[in-house]
């Protein structure tokens, strides 16, 4: 996936979900950062060349529920 499909695809699944897109910039600002974090966190691996679509996510996510909300 490319980044204009990545975004494309953010901004259809925040109105799925029916957030606030007046600030969808921001939404994008956090969602890169929260990258970043998980990768040097080690929650997910730094390496490009593994897909985040091979990651199991329910670990990454329960972490993020419990430290998050």
């Amino acid at each position: 996936m490319n980044i204009p499909q990545m975004i494309t695809r953010l901004y259809h699944e925040s109105i799925d979900a029916e957030h606030d897109l007046g600030n969808f910039t921001s939404f994008l600002r956090v969602c890169c950062m929260r990258y970043l974090a998980l990768q040097l966190s080690g929650q997910i691996p730094i390496d490009d060349r593994v897909a985040l679509s091979s990651l199991d996510v329910e670990p990454i996510l329960a972490c993020e529920k419990r430290d998050y909300h």
